[in-house]
């Protein structure tokens, strides 16, 4: 082989060479690149797997929420109705008892002397509806002069709007105590869902 030849094939022999070692290191760096895109892609679809999952874990508890209240709201409501037809009866039973008059005329002397007994004082006006004022000129005066003892008692001939009971007040009309049938349904109104609502569902006062 010739000194020229020999010289050329060298030359190609580090040629071939160094192609073969960029070749290397452009494959290295085209793995190490691929690796680590794989690395960060798998971080990416990680972070977003996390993420849904947590989307999702908070749309779960979201929805929980919501039918909890939901449901509490449909059985709050349910507890109203109950209650309020429990307040119903008793009203129902409160106009019953005006039209039974031997229950009635004497609970009605009852709240006429309670109120005369609490204004205190010589005289008193007592004021009706519409009704008891017709019973009045029967023997509801005469039974509660007798009860009254020496206590003045006037009638108002103007009805009161009330299901019946009584107001009393003084001749002024100044100071006036309610004992109608509608204040004492009021007035037991709480204390009676407050022991229904004990009784039925278990539930106390704070």
């Amino acid at each position: 082989m010739s000194e020229a030849s020999k010289f050329t094939e060298d030359i190609l022999k580090s040629g071939r060479e160094k192609a073969q070692s960029i070749i290397r290191e452009a494959e290295a760096d085209t793995q190490r690149a691929s690796d680590e895109a794989k690395s960060a892609i798998s971080r990416e679809a990680d972070d977003v797997v996390r993420g849904a999952r947590a989307d999702a874990d908070a749309v779960k508890r979201r929805q929980v929420s919501e039918a909890r209240h939901r449901t509490k709201l449909r059985e709050q409501q349910e507890k109203d109705k109950i209650m309020q037809a429990i307040l119903d009866q008793v009203k129902k039973r409160t106009s019953e008892l005006v039209t039974d008059e031997s229950k009635y005329i004497p609970l009605l002397i009852h709240l006429i002397e309670s109120g005369i007994r609490e204004l205190g004082g010589n005289s008193a006006m007592v004021h009706l509806n519409k009704v008891d004022l017709q019973r009045k000129a029967s023997s509801l005066e005469q039974r509660v002069n007798k009860s009254v003892g020496t206590v003045k008692v006037e009638w108002s001939k103007d009805p009161i709007e009330a299901a019946g009971g009584a107001i009393i007040s003084t001749l002024d009309g100044k100071i006036r105590i309610v004992n109608t049938l509608d204040q004492k349904f009021d007035a037991l109104t709480p204390r009676l869902l407050i022991e229904a609502r004990a009784s039925l569902f278990g539930e106390t006062s704070q």
